[in-house]
Protein backbone atom coordinates (compact mmCIF):
# COMPACT_ATOMS: atom_id res chain seq x y z
CA UNK A 1 0.00 0.00 0.00
CA UNK A 2 1.56 3.20 -1.01
CA UNK A 3 1.52 6.63 0.77
CA UNK A 4 0.67 9.09 -2.26
CA UNK A 5 1.49 12.24 -0.01
CA UNK A 6 5.18 10.72 1.34
CA UNK A 7 8.29 12.02 -0.76
CA UNK A 8 10.00 9.20 -0.05
CA UNK A 9 8.10 6.05 -1.57
CA UNK A 10 7.77 4.70 1.52
CA UNK A 11 5.24 1.88 1.27
CA UNK A 12 3.05 -0.42 4.19
CA UNK A 13 3.62 -4.42 3.27
CA UNK A 14 0.57 -6.16 4.52
CA UNK A 15 -2.15 -8.96 3.44
CA UNK A 16 -5.20 -7.98 0.99
CA UNK A 17 -8.74 -9.55 1.49
CA UNK A 18 -12.21 -9.29 -0.58
CA UNK A 19 -15.21 -10.24 1.34
CA UNK A 20 -18.50 -9.71 0.10
CA UNK A 21 -18.90 -5.84 1.28
CA UNK A 22 -15.38 -4.93 1.83
CA UNK A 23 -11.77 -4.58 0.95
CA UNK A 24 -9.81 -4.92 3.90
CA UNK A 25 -5.69 -4.29 3.96
CA UNK A 26 -4.37 -5.40 7.27
CA UNK A 27 -0.65 -4.34 7.49
CA UNK A 28 2.51 -5.67 8.98
CA UNK A 29 1.94 -3.61 12.00
CA UNK A 30 -1.81 -4.72 12.11
CA UNK A 31 -3.62 -1.64 11.58
CA UNK A 32 -6.57 -2.55 9.14
CA UNK A 33 -7.86 -0.07 6.43
CA UNK A 34 -11.48 -0.63 5.07
CA UNK A 35 -12.87 0.10 1.72
CA UNK A 36 -16.64 -0.64 1.28
CA UNK A 37 -16.92 -1.63 -2.18
CA UNK A 38 -20.09 0.60 -2.90
CA UNK A 39 -17.21 3.90 -2.19
CA UNK A 40 -15.28 2.36 -5.01
CA UNK A 41 -15.54 4.88 -7.92
CA UNK A 42 -13.06 3.44 -10.54
CA UNK A 43 -10.71 0.79 -10.07
CA UNK A 44 -7.68 1.01 -12.68
CA UNK A 45 -4.67 -1.83 -13.06
CA UNK A 46 -1.35 0.25 -14.38
CA UNK A 47 1.25 -1.44 -16.68
CA UNK A 48 2.98 -3.98 -14.61
CA UNK A 49 6.67 -2.90 -12.92
CA UNK A 50 9.47 -3.90 -11.53
CA UNK A 51 7.60 -3.69 -8.16
CA UNK A 52 4.88 -5.22 -9.03
CA UNK A 53 1.54 -4.41 -11.14
CA UNK A 54 0.06 -0.98 -9.77
CA UNK A 55 -3.87 -1.14 -8.96
CA UNK A 56 -5.24 2.44 -8.25
CA UNK A 57 -9.11 3.11 -6.47
CA UNK A 58 -10.63 6.11 -6.55
CA UNK A 59 -13.38 6.43 -4.03
CA UNK A 60 -16.81 8.88 -3.82
CA UNK A 61 -15.54 10.18 -0.62
CA UNK A 62 -12.51 11.09 -2.84
CA UNK A 63 -9.85 8.52 -0.46
CA UNK A 64 -7.45 7.49 -3.20
CA UNK A 65 -5.82 4.04 -2.19
CA UNK A 66 -3.07 2.68 -4.78
CA UNK A 67 -2.09 -0.95 -3.73
CA UNK A 68 1.18 -3.10 -5.96
CA UNK A 69 0.36 -6.54 -6.01
CA UNK A 70 3.48 -8.24 -6.45
CA UNK A 71 2.50 -11.17 -9.17
CA UNK A 72 0.00 -9.76 -12.34
CA UNK A 73 -1.88 -12.37 -11.99
CA UNK A 74 -3.05 -11.59 -8.92
CA UNK A 75 -3.76 -8.09 -9.41
CA UNK A 76 -5.83 -8.89 -12.34
CA UNK A 77 -8.20 -11.25 -10.43
CA UNK A 78 -8.22 -8.50 -7.84
CA UNK A 79 -9.47 -6.01 -10.57
CA UNK A 80 -12.14 -8.11 -12.03
CA UNK A 81 -13.33 -8.82 -8.51
CA UNK A 82 -13.58 -5.66 -7.48
CA UNK A 83 -15.34 -4.15 -10.86
CA UNK A 84 -18.31 -6.75 -10.12
CA UNK A 85 -18.51 -6.11 -6.47
CA UNK A 86 -18.32 -2.30 -6.57
CA UNK A 87 -21.18 -2.38 -9.21
CA UNK A 88 -24.36 -3.92 -8.35
CA UNK A 89 -27.14 -4.39 -10.78
CA UNK A 90 -30.01 -4.64 -8.44
CA UNK A 91 -31.04 -2.86 -5.31
CA UNK A 92 -31.73 -6.30 -3.31
CA UNK A 93 -27.50 -6.28 -3.55
CA UNK A 94 -26.83 -3.05 -1.43
CA UNK A 95 -25.25 -3.48 1.36
CA UNK A 96 -28.90 -2.61 3.02
CA UNK A 97 -29.68 -5.45 2.54
CA UNK A 98 -27.22 -7.42 3.82
CA UNK A 99 -26.26 -5.61 7.21
CA UNK A 100 -27.76 -6.89 10.47
CA UNK A 101 -27.56 -4.40 13.22
CA UNK A 102 -27.93 -5.31 16.76
CA UNK A 103 -31.68 -4.17 16.20
CA UNK A 104 -35.35 -5.66 16.89
CA UNK A 105 -38.15 -5.12 14.15
CA UNK A 106 -39.92 -2.45 16.22
CA UNK A 107 -36.70 -0.71 16.76
CA UNK A 108 -35.61 -0.99 12.99
CA UNK A 109 -39.28 0.68 12.25
CA UNK A 110 -38.73 3.64 14.59
CA UNK A 111 -36.10 3.78 12.34
CA UNK A 112 -37.89 4.97 9.28
CA UNK A 113 -40.60 7.02 11.83
CA UNK A 114 -37.99 8.91 13.22
CA UNK A 115 -38.77 12.41 11.12
CA UNK A 116 -42.05 13.11 10.67
CA UNK A 117 -42.75 15.69 8.01
CA UNK A 118 -45.98 16.68 9.43
CA UNK A 119 -44.64 17.58 12.08
CA UNK A 120 -42.00 19.82 10.58
CA UNK A 121 -44.87 21.85 8.80
CA UNK A 122 -46.66 21.93 12.18
CA UNK A 123 -43.82 23.61 13.10
CA UNK A 124 -43.80 25.86 9.66
CA UNK A 125 -47.36 27.06 11.02
CA UNK A 126 -49.08 25.20 8.31
CA UNK A 127 -51.59 24.13 7.64
CA UNK A 128 -52.98 27.80 7.80
CA UNK A 129 -55.66 29.96 6.46
CA UNK A 130 -53.26 30.21 3.44
CA UNK A 131 -52.02 26.47 3.32
CA UNK A 132 -53.40 23.38 3.66
CA UNK A 133 -52.52 19.19 3.23
CA UNK A 134 -53.64 18.30 -0.15
CA UNK A 135 -53.87 14.53 -0.54
CA UNK A 136 -53.94 14.47 -4.72
CA UNK A 137 -50.88 12.61 -4.85
CA UNK A 138 -51.79 10.34 -1.76
CA UNK A 139 -51.35 7.07 -4.35
CA UNK A 140 -48.47 8.86 -6.22
CA UNK A 141 -51.05 9.40 -9.08
CA UNK A 142 -50.42 12.77 -9.96
CA UNK A 143 -46.46 12.76 -9.24
CA UNK A 144 -44.31 9.46 -8.41
CA UNK A 145 -41.52 11.56 -7.65
CA UNK A 146 -43.12 13.55 -5.23
CA UNK A 147 -43.79 12.57 -1.48
CA UNK A 148 -47.91 11.70 -0.84
CA UNK A 149 -48.65 14.80 1.30
CA UNK A 150 -48.11 18.10 -0.42
CA UNK A 151 -49.23 21.71 1.15
CA UNK A 152 -50.55 23.72 -1.92
CA UNK A 153 -52.47 27.54 -1.39
CA UNK A 154 -55.95 26.81 -0.01
CA UNK A 155 -57.51 28.40 -3.05
CA UNK A 156 -56.20 25.66 -5.40
CA UNK A 157 -58.96 23.05 -6.35
CA UNK A 158 -57.53 19.55 -7.17
CA UNK A 159 -58.45 20.34 -11.11
CA UNK A 160 -56.34 23.19 -11.01
CA UNK A 161 -53.61 21.31 -9.65
CA UNK A 162 -54.25 18.20 -11.86
CA UNK A 163 -53.88 20.90 -15.09
CA UNK A 164 -51.00 22.13 -13.46
CA UNK A 165 -49.06 18.88 -13.24
CA UNK A 166 -50.27 18.28 -17.03
CA UNK A 167 -47.84 20.97 -17.65
CA UNK A 168 -44.77 20.74 -15.88
CA UNK A 169 -42.18 17.91 -16.91
CA UNK A 170 -42.46 15.16 -14.65
CA UNK A 171 -45.50 16.44 -13.36
CA UNK A 172 -43.70 18.38 -10.77
CA UNK A 173 -46.29 21.42 -10.23
CA UNK A 174 -45.16 23.93 -8.03
CA UNK A 175 -45.74 23.08 -4.14
CA UNK A 176 -44.75 24.35 -0.92
CA UNK A 177 -41.26 23.77 0.72
CA UNK A 178 -41.08 26.24 3.21
CA UNK A 179 -43.05 28.36 5.23
CA UNK A 180 -42.23 31.86 6.94
CA UNK A 181 -44.24 32.72 9.90
CA UNK A 182 -43.22 35.98 10.58
CA UNK A 183 -42.71 37.11 7.33
CA UNK A 184 -45.90 34.97 5.68
CA UNK A 185 -43.79 34.33 2.59
CA UNK A 186 -43.31 30.86 0.95
CA UNK A 187 -40.24 29.08 -0.52
CA UNK A 188 -42.41 26.81 -3.58
CA UNK A 189 -40.79 24.05 -6.04
CA UNK A 190 -41.65 22.76 -9.09
CA UNK A 191 -40.29 21.93 -12.48
CA UNK A 192 -40.20 23.72 -15.59
CA UNK A 193 -43.27 24.01 -17.72
CA UNK A 194 -43.57 22.18 -20.94
CA UNK A 195 -43.98 25.14 -23.20
CA UNK A 196 -43.73 25.15 -27.08
CA UNK A 197 -44.13 28.28 -29.01
CA UNK A 198 -47.31 30.22 -27.65
CA UNK A 199 -48.35 27.47 -24.98
CA UNK A 200 -49.75 28.24 -22.04
CA UNK A 201 -51.73 26.61 -19.21
CA UNK A 202 -54.45 28.30 -17.74
CA UNK A 203 -54.36 26.19 -14.50
CA UNK A 204 -51.05 26.58 -13.67
CA UNK A 205 -51.17 30.36 -14.36
CA UNK A 206 -54.28 30.20 -11.96
CA UNK A 207 -52.01 27.94 -8.77
CA UNK A 208 -49.18 31.17 -9.51
CA UNK A 209 -51.47 32.92 -8.87
CA UNK A 210 -52.76 31.24 -5.99
CA UNK A 211 -49.35 30.87 -4.30
CA UNK A 212 -49.09 34.89 -4.89
CA UNK A 213 -52.03 35.49 -3.19
CA UNK A 214 -51.27 33.25 -0.11
CA UNK A 215 -48.98 35.97 0.57
CA UNK A 216 -51.07 38.90 2.11
CA UNK A 217 -47.75 40.62 2.46
CA UNK A 218 -46.36 40.70 -1.47
CA UNK A 219 -48.43 40.51 -3.75
CA UNK A 220 -45.80 39.75 -6.50
CA UNK A 221 -43.69 37.03 -6.11
CA UNK A 222 -40.67 35.68 -7.69
CA UNK A 223 -40.07 32.84 -10.11
CA UNK A 224 -36.62 31.90 -9.90
CA UNK A 225 -35.14 30.16 -12.30
CA UNK A 226 -31.89 28.26 -11.54
CA UNK A 227 -30.50 27.84 -15.40
CA UNK A 228 -28.50 29.58 -16.79
CA UNK A 229 -30.27 32.69 -18.46
CA UNK A 230 -27.86 32.78 -21.94
CA UNK A 231 -30.30 29.04 -22.59
CA UNK A 232 -33.17 30.62 -22.51
CA UNK A 233 -32.27 33.22 -24.46
CA UNK A 234 -31.54 30.87 -27.10
CA UNK A 235 -34.57 29.31 -27.01
CA UNK A 236 -36.79 32.34 -26.39
CA UNK A 237 -34.85 33.32 -29.72
CA UNK A 238 -35.70 29.92 -31.46
CA UNK A 239 -39.20 30.24 -30.42
CA UNK A 240 -39.55 33.61 -32.19
CA UNK A 241 -37.58 32.29 -35.49
CA UNK A 242 -40.86 29.83 -35.53
CA UNK A 243 -42.99 32.25 -35.35
CA UNK A 244 -41.51 33.76 -38.81
CA UNK A 245 -41.09 30.52 -40.30
CA UNK A 246 -44.86 30.09 -39.33
CA UNK A 247 -45.91 33.34 -41.12
CA UNK A 248 -43.88 32.87 -44.02
CA UNK A 249 -45.09 29.16 -44.29
CA UNK A 250 -48.40 30.67 -43.72
CA UNK A 251 -48.22 33.11 -46.86
CA UNK A 252 -47.05 30.32 -48.88
CA UNK A 253 -49.78 27.59 -48.23
CA UNK A 254 -52.66 30.27 -49.63
CA UNK A 255 -50.37 29.95 -52.95
CA UNK A 256 -48.93 26.99 -52.85
CA UNK A 257 -50.57 23.40 -51.32
CA UNK A 258 -47.18 21.44 -51.97
CA UNK A 259 -45.18 23.83 -49.41
CA UNK A 260 -46.01 20.85 -46.65
CA UNK A 261 -42.92 18.97 -48.65
CA UNK A 262 -40.90 21.90 -48.90
CA UNK A 263 -37.25 21.93 -47.04
CA UNK A 264 -38.75 24.86 -45.11
CA UNK A 265 -41.52 23.23 -43.34
CA UNK A 266 -39.21 20.21 -42.87
CA UNK A 267 -36.80 22.82 -40.76
CA UNK A 268 -39.93 24.12 -38.98
CA UNK A 269 -40.81 20.81 -38.07
CA UNK A 270 -37.23 19.80 -36.33
CA UNK A 271 -37.58 23.12 -34.92
CA UNK A 272 -41.20 22.83 -33.39
CA UNK A 273 -39.53 19.38 -32.35
CA UNK A 274 -36.42 20.64 -30.39
CA UNK A 275 -38.59 23.61 -28.87
CA UNK A 276 -41.55 21.83 -27.48
CA UNK A 277 -41.88 20.40 -24.10
CA UNK A 278 -38.71 22.46 -22.92
CA UNK A 279 -39.61 25.92 -21.95
CA UNK A 280 -39.85 28.40 -19.87
CA UNK A 281 -42.97 30.81 -18.17
CA UNK A 282 -44.48 33.22 -20.83
CA UNK A 283 -44.28 36.53 -18.73
CA UNK A 284 -46.91 37.74 -20.72
CA UNK A 285 -49.45 34.77 -19.31
CA UNK A 286 -48.26 35.26 -15.96
CA UNK A 287 -48.64 38.66 -13.96
CA UNK A 288 -47.79 39.67 -10.70
CA UNK A 289 -44.68 37.90 -11.29
CA UNK A 290 -40.66 38.95 -11.35
CA UNK A 291 -38.40 36.53 -13.13
CA UNK A 292 -34.62 35.81 -11.90
CA UNK A 293 -32.20 33.47 -13.39
CA UNK A 294 -29.40 32.76 -11.24
CA UNK A 295 -27.10 30.75 -13.56
CA UNK A 296 -26.36 27.09 -11.74
CA UNK A 297 -24.85 24.50 -14.38
CA UNK A 298 -26.30 21.40 -15.40
CA UNK A 299 -25.41 17.92 -13.86
CA UNK A 300 -22.70 17.15 -16.49
CA UNK A 301 -21.28 20.29 -16.07
CA UNK A 302 -20.94 19.42 -12.20
CA UNK A 303 -19.60 16.15 -12.99
CA UNK A 304 -16.90 17.31 -15.70
CA UNK A 305 -15.80 20.15 -12.56
CA UNK A 306 -15.78 17.64 -10.39
CA UNK A 307 -13.57 15.25 -12.16
CA UNK A 308 -11.06 17.90 -12.83
CA UNK A 309 -10.65 19.08 -9.50
CA UNK A 310 -9.80 15.59 -8.52
CA UNK A 311 -7.21 15.48 -11.14
CA UNK A 312 -5.47 18.79 -10.05
CA UNK A 313 -5.89 17.50 -6.60
CA UNK A 314 -4.32 13.96 -7.56
CA UNK A 315 -1.50 15.26 -9.18
CA UNK A 316 1.75 15.17 -7.59
CA UNK A 317 4.63 17.66 -7.39
CA UNK A 318 2.51 21.04 -8.50
CA UNK A 319 3.88 24.48 -7.13
CA UNK A 320 1.48 26.57 -5.97
CA UNK A 321 0.76 28.98 -8.59
CA UNK A 322 -0.30 25.36 -10.53
CA UNK A 323 -2.74 23.94 -7.91
CA UNK A 324 -4.55 27.71 -7.94
CA UNK A 325 -4.81 27.47 -11.82
CA UNK A 326 -6.05 24.02 -11.87
CA UNK A 327 -8.78 24.69 -8.89
CA UNK A 328 -9.48 27.72 -10.82
CA UNK A 329 -9.77 26.46 -14.27
CA UNK A 330 -12.05 23.83 -12.72
CA UNK A 331 -14.74 25.75 -12.27
CA UNK A 332 -15.90 24.17 -8.75
CA UNK A 333 -15.58 26.66 -6.59
CA UNK A 334 -17.64 29.53 -9.13
CA UNK A 335 -20.03 26.58 -8.88
CA UNK A 336 -20.22 26.94 -5.33
CA UNK A 337 -20.29 30.54 -5.56
CA UNK A 338 -23.65 29.98 -8.32
CA UNK A 339 -25.69 27.82 -5.45
CA UNK A 340 -24.72 30.22 -2.50
CA UNK A 341 -25.71 32.82 -4.53
CA UNK A 342 -28.91 32.05 -5.65
CA UNK A 343 -29.89 30.57 -1.67
CA UNK A 344 -28.94 34.36 -0.30
CA UNK A 345 -30.78 35.89 -3.34
CA UNK A 346 -33.75 33.61 -2.21
CA UNK A 347 -33.24 34.36 1.72
CA UNK A 348 -33.06 38.17 1.04
CA UNK A 349 -36.51 38.02 -1.18
CA UNK A 350 -37.91 36.56 2.19
CA UNK A 351 -36.77 38.57 4.50
CA UNK A 352 -36.16 41.98 2.97
CA UNK A 353 -39.29 42.37 0.57
CA UNK A 354 -41.59 39.65 2.38
CA UNK A 355 -42.19 37.67 -1.27
CA UNK A 356 -42.93 34.34 -2.14
CA UNK A 357 -40.16 32.56 -4.75
CA UNK A 358 -40.90 29.70 -6.60
CA UNK A 359 -38.03 27.95 -7.27
CA UNK A 360 -37.27 25.36 -10.52
CA UNK A 361 -34.83 24.13 -12.80
CA UNK A 362 -35.43 21.53 -15.80
CA UNK A 363 -36.90 18.55 -13.39
CA UNK A 364 -37.13 20.26 -10.16
CA UNK A 365 -35.03 17.54 -8.18
CA UNK A 366 -31.15 18.46 -8.79
CA UNK A 367 -30.65 22.23 -8.29
CA UNK A 368 -33.86 23.02 -7.05
CA UNK A 369 -33.01 20.85 -3.92
CA UNK A 370 -29.59 22.61 -3.48
CA UNK A 371 -31.61 26.12 -3.77
CA UNK A 372 -34.27 25.22 -1.77
CA UNK A 373 -32.75 23.63 0.73
CA UNK A 374 -29.61 25.74 1.48
CA UNK A 375 -32.20 28.81 1.75
CA UNK A 376 -34.84 27.30 4.18
CA UNK A 377 -30.84 26.47 6.24
CA UNK A 378 -30.33 31.09 5.60
CA UNK A 379 -33.92 31.55 7.15
CA UNK A 380 -34.08 29.02 10.04
CA UNK A 381 -31.87 28.60 12.68
CA UNK A 382 -34.05 24.99 13.47
CA UNK A 383 -32.15 23.74 9.87
CA UNK A 384 -28.79 24.18 11.82
CA UNK A 385 -29.06 22.01 14.62
CA UNK A 386 -28.18 18.28 13.71
CA UNK A 387 -32.08 17.62 14.26
CA UNK A 388 -33.52 19.96 12.28
CA UNK A 389 -30.48 19.62 9.51
CA UNK A 390 -31.74 15.98 9.23
CA UNK A 391 -35.08 17.80 8.92
CA UNK A 392 -34.17 19.75 6.02
CA UNK A 393 -32.51 16.59 4.13
CA UNK A 394 -35.82 14.44 4.61
CA UNK A 395 -37.63 17.22 3.40
CA UNK A 396 -35.96 18.83 0.61
CA UNK A 397 -33.89 15.96 -0.41
CA UNK A 398 -35.21 12.64 0.15
CA UNK A 399 -39.36 13.39 0.09
CA UNK A 400 -38.87 15.44 -2.97
CA UNK A 401 -37.40 13.15 -5.35
CA UNK A 402 -33.31 13.74 -5.33
CA UNK A 403 -32.40 11.05 -7.30
CA UNK A 404 -29.65 9.76 -5.08
CA UNK A 405 -29.53 5.97 -6.91
CA UNK A 406 -28.14 7.66 -10.24
CA UNK A 407 -26.69 10.77 -8.68
CA UNK A 408 -24.84 8.61 -6.18
CA UNK A 409 -24.20 5.57 -8.45
CA UNK A 410 -25.35 3.01 -6.27
CA UNK A 411 -25.84 0.57 -9.38
CA UNK A 412 -24.08 -0.01 -12.66
CA UNK A 413 -26.75 2.42 -14.49
CA UNK A 414 -25.82 5.38 -16.87
CA UNK A 415 -22.91 6.85 -15.98
CA UNK A 416 -24.04 10.46 -17.49
CA UNK A 417 -26.62 10.31 -14.57
CA UNK A 418 -23.87 10.58 -11.61
CA UNK A 419 -23.26 14.29 -10.52
CA UNK A 420 -22.52 15.88 -7.28
CA UNK A 421 -25.70 17.48 -6.62
CA UNK A 422 -25.60 16.71 -3.10
CA UNK A 423 -21.91 16.94 -2.60
CA UNK A 424 -22.06 20.72 -3.56
CA UNK A 425 -24.98 21.22 -1.37
CA UNK A 426 -22.79 19.87 1.56
CA UNK A 427 -19.75 22.02 0.80
CA UNK A 428 -21.74 25.15 0.58
CA UNK A 429 -23.02 24.28 4.10
CA UNK A 430 -19.54 23.43 5.46
CA UNK A 431 -18.33 26.86 4.04
CA UNK A 432 -21.29 28.52 5.86
CA UNK A 433 -19.45 26.79 9.45
CA UNK A 434 -16.41 27.83 8.61
CA UNK A 435 -17.54 31.46 8.31
CA UNK A 436 -19.99 31.29 11.03
CA UNK A 437 -19.23 28.44 13.56
CA UNK A 438 -21.33 29.69 15.94
CA UNK A 439 -24.62 29.45 14.47
CA UNK A 440 -24.23 25.86 13.76
CA UNK A 441 -24.84 23.20 16.19
CA UNK A 442 -22.64 20.54 14.49
CA UNK A 443 -18.81 21.01 12.34
CA UNK A 444 -17.70 19.45 9.30
CA UNK A 445 -17.49 16.00 11.09
CA UNK A 446 -21.31 15.76 10.91
CA UNK A 447 -21.15 16.60 7.13
CA UNK A 448 -18.37 13.79 6.44
CA UNK A 449 -20.35 11.08 8.43
CA UNK A 450 -23.65 12.08 5.78
CA UNK A 451 -21.21 12.22 2.47
CA UNK A 452 -19.88 8.72 3.26
CA UNK A 453 -23.82 7.47 3.85
CA UNK A 454 -25.25 9.08 0.39
CA UNK A 455 -22.79 6.22 -1.04
CA UNK A 456 -22.68 3.34 1.35
CA UNK A 457 -25.49 2.18 0.81
CA UNK A 458 -25.90 0.88 3.95
CA UNK A 459 -28.82 2.34 5.51
CA UNK A 460 -32.26 2.75 3.28
CA UNK A 461 -32.52 6.61 3.77
CA UNK A 462 -30.74 7.93 0.62
CA UNK A 463 -31.36 4.29 -1.22
CA UNK A 464 -33.45 5.04 -4.82
CA UNK A 465 -34.41 7.59 -6.42
CA UNK A 466 -37.90 8.92 -4.74
CA UNK A 467 -40.20 7.92 -2.08
CA UNK A 468 -42.23 5.87 -4.02
CA UNK A 469 -39.12 3.89 -4.89
CA UNK A 470 -38.41 3.28 -0.86
CA UNK A 471 -41.47 2.27 0.29
CA UNK A 472 -41.40 -0.87 -3.05
CA UNK A 473 -37.78 -1.09 -1.46
CA UNK A 474 -39.38 -1.53 2.54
Amino acid sequence: LLDRFSTSNKSLTGTLYLTATHLLFIDSHQKETWILHHHIASVEKLALTTSGCPLVIQCKNFRTVHFIVPRERDCHDIYNSLLQLSKQAKYEDLYAFSYNPKQNDSERLQGWQLIDLAEEYKRMGVPNSHWQLSDANRDYKICETYPRELYVPRIASKPIIVGSSKFRSKGRFPVLSYYHQDKEAAICRCSQPLSGFSARCLEDEHLLQAISKANPVNRYMYVMDTRPKRRMQSWWAAQKDIGRIIVRISSKIRNDEKIRESNEKKRLNAMANRAAGKGYENEDNYSNIRFQFVGIENIHVMRSSLQKLLEVNGTKGLSVNDFYSGLESSGWLRHIKAVMDAAIFLAKAITVENASVLVHCSDGWDRTSQVCSLGSLLLDSYYRTIRGFMVLIEKDWISFGHKFSERCGQLDGDPKEVSPVFTQFLECVWHLTEQFPQAFEFSEAFLLQIHEHIHSCQFGNFLGNCQKEREELK
